[in-house]
């Protein structure tokens, strides 16, 4: 069977994860914020608080934090309210804000995600 080539908007939505990821590694130091390790290749989880299912905060950063693939699969996605409660701790700011706008409409438009490209792509040229 034929792989179907993705729409446009897939395509932005797949370059919007890598850019949103790449820029919270950054921005974490390629450090875990749980166990504090220093973690790199497949080790390094760009995890979203508030899943990327809802559009609205997909791709801000404030809604990312690096996790090393133990912590963000054996313990993020297996302890939810722990794991909540952690980053309500730690986070609090940050915590504040996810919750105001969980709710929010996350329905860009393909000009709107292209804008955002941008955005994410000069920040990251400002970081490098």
């Amino acid at each position: 069977m034929k792989k179907q080539k993705k729409t446009r908007r897939q395509r932005l939505e797949k370059e919007l994860d890598d850019l949103a990821a790449e820029l919270v590694k950054i921005r974490d130091k390629y450090t875990c914020q749980k166990c504090g390790k220093y973690v790199t290749g497949r080790n390094c989880h760009a995890s979203h608080v508030i899943p990327k299912t809802r559009h609205a905060l997909r791709w801000n950063l404030i809604n990312l934090k690096v996790l090393c693939l133990h912590d963000h699969r054996d313990w993020w996605h297996k302890n939810p309210l722990e794991a909540q409660q952690w980053f309500k701790e730690k986070f609090p700011e940050r915590y504040k804000f996810l919750m105001e706008h969980k709710e929010d409409s996350g329905k860009f438009t393909i000009e709107e995600l292209e804008e955002l490209k941008l955005k994410l792509q000069q920040q990251l040229k400002q970081l490098n």
